[in-house]
């Protein structure tokens, strides 16, 4: 779980839903990737990659610096988003209070205030020990996906999470906007999602054509299918109009198909 041995080294406690498996390199690679960059800057990290236990059991991918998998309870689907943070830190505490025995840990990351963010808050007072927040998106208070009653509890929960979190990183200064609309006390900072660029570089041709590359989870809140449908509607006007949609997800097949119609 630990990547590296250097006791003199920050070590960091990663506590997130997002993490390559055996099946699937491309789930949470934005996690592990910067690691091994972290890891030449003299910051250790220990990894618990956390799912609830409905979900299909993971395995570890060997290609990234390692994690252990946890599985915890929780109630199935949204109803149980905000109370999973309680139960998530149920299941971990044991094996991070010995962790911490072993390797004191200086802060605790966590990726996505519920359920991450919540256990990572109640191991902040249990251990003393400061925690942060990445937040990516729509997790931000989580409404958009969980509606009514439970959304509002959602919200609450992960307003409480944001005031006594030492910083909540942002990925862009929209998902700050979001957080801060909410809990207007919360300490922001933004950082960007990275790439290589000795992979990934503007390119030097002209190019012939028209593009629009997408990249992302196959997933029907990415809103892939109002993006076919809207170069549908312009193919007549922009003919030469070219669409790449790249990722891997439960809406594959329906993109297919809706792209072919």
């Amino acid at each position: 779980m630990e990547n590296t041995a250097d006791k003199s080294s920050l070590h960091a406690l990663t506590i997130t839903p997002f993490y390559p498996t055996a099946d699937n390199d491309a789930n949470g690679c934005f996690v592990a990737e910067p690691l091994s960059a972290l890891a030449a800057q003299g910051v250790t990290n220990s990894v618990l990659a956390v799912e609830p236990f409905y979900r299909k059991r993971r395995r570890g991918n060997s290609s990234v610096p390692p994690a252990e998998f946890f599985r915890y309870f929780s109630l199935p689907r949204a109803t149980g988003l905000a109370s999973a943070g309680a139960f998530l830190f149920a299941r971990i505490l044991g094996q991070v209070r010995e962790l911490h025995r072993r390797r004191k840990i200086d802060v605790i990351h966590a990726h996505g205030p519920l359920p991450c963010g919540h256990a990572a808050m109640l191991l902040s007072g249990e251990l003393t020990v400061p925690y942060v927040i990445t937040v990516h998106g729509l997790d931000a208070y989580s409404t958009t996906q969980v509606r009514g009653l439970a959304g509002e509890w959602c919200r609450r929960v992960t307003t409480h999470v944001f005031r006594a979190a030492g910083r909540v990183i942002c990925i862009s200064e929209h998902v700050r906007e979001e957080v801060l609309a909410g809990c207007p006390i919360a300490r922001t900072s933004v950082v960007y999602n990275g790439t290589n660029t000795e992979l990934f570089s503007p390119g030097t041709e002209q190019a012939q054509s028209h593009s629009v590359l997408s990249v992302g989870n196959l997933i029907p809140i990415k809103g892939h299918a109002v993006l076919l449908r809207a170069l549908a509607a312009v193919s007549g006007t922009h003919p030469d109009l070219r669409l790449d949609l790249v990722g891997q997800g439960p809406e594959h097949a329906a993109l297919t198909a809706l792209a072919q119609e």
